[in-house]
């Protein structure tokens, strides 16, 4: 996420539409502060993961949540991003539409993003 959030505020800096780069556009600013919001957001949960596992602390619920709500979280931001890109989006010359194809898989391998809802709701005692 942070990798494509960095890259498509490059390119709305460079690419040029109707007299000027696509930047000038409040929906581009908007649709680029919540994408880097959301990555903030995901990479502080990961770290706080992260944290808890080496400390011998992560639960399996809070695993299949994270891995839920980031790979769901980080879907939501690429394809803000490939669209922000526009049909070059889907040119594998640009990053982002690798980083946009890699990352559909992720909610479906290491359990689909719905065994991870099923394994976190087995808490609810």
């Amino acid at each position: 996420m942070e990798g494509a959030v960095e890259r498509t505020i490059e390119y709305c800096k460079e690419r040029q539409a109707f007299g000027g780069p696509i930047m000038q556009f409040q929906n581009t600013r908007f649709k680029l502060a919540e994408c880097q919001t959301k990555t903030a957001v995901a990479r502080a949960f990961l770290d706080e993961c992260i944290a808890e596992h080496l400390k011998g602390e992560f639960t399996v619920e809070k695993a299949a949540m994270a891995k839920y709500w980031l790979t769901d979280t980080q879907g939501e931001v690429l394809d803000e991003c490939l669209q922000l890109h526009g049909g070059y989006g889907f040119m594998q010359e640009y990053a982002v539409a690798e980083m946009w194809t890699d990352a559909r898989v992720q909610r479906i391998y290491g359990g689909t993003n719905e065994i991870m809802k099923e394994l976190i709701s087995r808490s609810f005692k």
